[in-house]
């Protein structure tokens, strides 16, 4: 018989930078229920990816995760 342990999750706002070049020129709130701020990061990273700003022909593109 297998036990089912209750993972408590809690609600974390992520802001997602979107830089070119290491210059920010956008940002996202992205609101993830996660067990901790590092896999609430990962999640809100992860959605970004579905962002506008998330476009290939942005120059050195990259992303950087923030919680607040």
């Amino acid at each position: 018989m297998a036990v089912l342990a209750q993972v408590e999750l809690t609600r974390f706002t992520i802001d997602v930078e979107f830089l070119s070049g290491g210059d920010r020129f956008a940002s996202e709130t992205y609101e993830v229920e996660a067990t901790d701020w590092f896999s609430a990061e990962r999640e809100a990273l992860e959605r970004s990816v579905g962002s506008a700003y998330d476009n290939a022909r942005i120059p050195n593109l990259t992303r950087r995760a923030l919680a607040r």
